[in-house]
C-alpha cells in the first residue's frame, strides 16, 4: 500500500538553524567525564568535544545548554545499563515507545552517549500537520529538561536519541554508563566507492523526519538509511518504488526502510510488519511510503545502492 505526501513537509528538521543556545563546547554546571581505569580503548573518528558539538551546534531541537557531557563505549553498553531505546512524543507527559534496533553486532557498534541537561524537544518544538497549512498557530511543545543523544563514532553522525526526562535536570543514568578511551580510526583497505551525490539534507535528518512520524510509526525494530538516485530506487523491481513524476530520474533520494509497527494513515487501522519512506534529496519532503507484511523486513532494501554524501 502507498501514500504520497506534499513536498512542504521539509519543516521537518531534527539538524538545523540553532534557537536560543548558550552551549559554548565546556561542560556547565558538572565536571567532564574521563575514561574507566583499564577500560579498553575503542574507534572513533571524533573526539569526546566534537560529538558534544555535533549534538548541540546547529541542532534546532536543543535549546538552552546547562550542562552537556559525553562518554564513549558501544551499543551493547548503553543497552545493558541504559535499556532499550525510548522515543518520546512532542508532549513530556505521553508514554514512550521502546524498540529500536541496528542491523549487525550491538558491541561492534560504537557510539559516543551525549547527555545534555537545559531544553531540548526530542520531536520538534511544535506539532506538524500532514496534508496541506495547519490550522492556526499550534501550540508549542514543552521542553524536556535532558536528553541522552547517541553519536556513532564512525562515521562521526547522530544514530538516535536514547531517552529524555522532566523528572530530574540530569539524567543519573548517565551517570552509571562506561567509557572508554578513543583510539584513532583506522579504515579497512580502499575499494572502489560509489559517486557522491549531493544533497540538501543529511543522513540524520531523514533519520529523524520518518522517527518523528509517530502516529504512522508506532514501533521501530529496525531503520535502515540509503542514499541512491531515483532511477536506481526503480531498478529495485518492487512493485511499491515510486518516483514523483517532476522528479529526475537521475536525482538524490533517500530510502528510509523501517520494520516494527507501521500504521499509515491510509491503511485504516491496519498494521504493517514494514514500511519503506521516500525522502527527496533536494528538498526533504517525504513523498512516497509503501508498507507491507511480506516478511519482518523489506527484503529488496538490502540490495540497494548506497552512496556518499557530501560533508555537511
Amino acid at each position: 500500500m502507498q501514500r504520497r505526501f506534499t513536498k512542504w513537509l521539509v519543516s521537518i528538521a531534527f539538524l538545523s538553524t540553532a534557537c536560543g543556545q548558550t552551549f559554548s563546547g565546556g561542560s556547565p554546571g558538572g565536571g567532564s567525564s574521563t575514561p574507566d581505569p583499564g577500560a579498553t580503548p575503542l574507534p572513533s573518528m571524533i573526539q569526546r568535544d566534537e560529538a558534544i558539538a555535533l549534538v548541540t551546534s546547529g541542532n534546532a531541537d536543543v535549546g538552552r545548554v546547562d550542562r552537556a557531557d559525553a562518554k564513549l563505549m558501544t551499543f551493547a553498553d548503553y543497552l545493558r545499563v541504559a535499556g532499550p531505546v525510548r522515543t518520546h512524543a512532542g508532549d513530556p507527559q505521553a508514554t514512550a515507545m521502546t524498540g529500536f534496533g541496528i542491523f549487525g553486532d550491538p558491541a561492534q557498534r560504537y557510539v559516543w552517549a551525549v547527555a545534555v541537561s537545559g531544553e531540548v524537544w526530542p520531536n520538534g518544538r511544535e506539532p506538524i500537520s500532514f496534508g496541506g497549512p495547519p490550522p492556526g498557530s499550534p501550540t508549542p511543545y514543552p521542553p524536556y529538561r535532558w536528553a541522552i543523544f547517541l553519536v556513532e563514532s564512525v562515521p562521526g553522525r547522530l544514530m538516535v536519541i536514547g531517552d529524555v526526562g522532566i523528572a530530574e535536570a540530569w539524567p543519573s543514568t548517565f551517570d552509571k554508563l562506561p567509557s572508554h578511551p578513543a583510539m584513532t580510526y583506522v579504515p579497512p583497505s580502499p575499494t572502489p566507492r560509489l559517486t557522491t551525490l549531493g544533497v540538501k539534507i543529511q543522513q540524520p535528518l531523514a533519520t529523524s523526519a520518518v522517527m518523528k512520524l509517530s502516529a504512522e510509526v508506532r514501533r521501530i525494530d529496525r531503520i535502515e538509511v540509503k542514499l541512491m538516485t531515483w532511477r536506481e530506487y526503480l531498478a529495485s523491481g518492487d512493485p511499491g518504488a515510486y518516483k514523483p513524476a517532476a522528479a529526475d530520474d537521475g536525482a538524490p533520494v533517500w530510502i528510509v526502510a523501517v520494520a516494527g509497527e507501521i500504521v499509515p494513515a491510509f491503511g485504516h487501522g491496519l498494521t504493517f510488519n514494514w514500511g519503506v519512506f521516500t525522502i527527496d534529496g533536494t528538498d526533504g519532503g517525504i513523498t512516497s511510503l509503501t508498507a507491507r507484511n511480506d516478511g519482518a523486513w523489506p527484503a529488496f532494501f538490502d540490495a540497494l545502492p548506497d552512496h556518499p554524501a557530501p560533508s555537511p
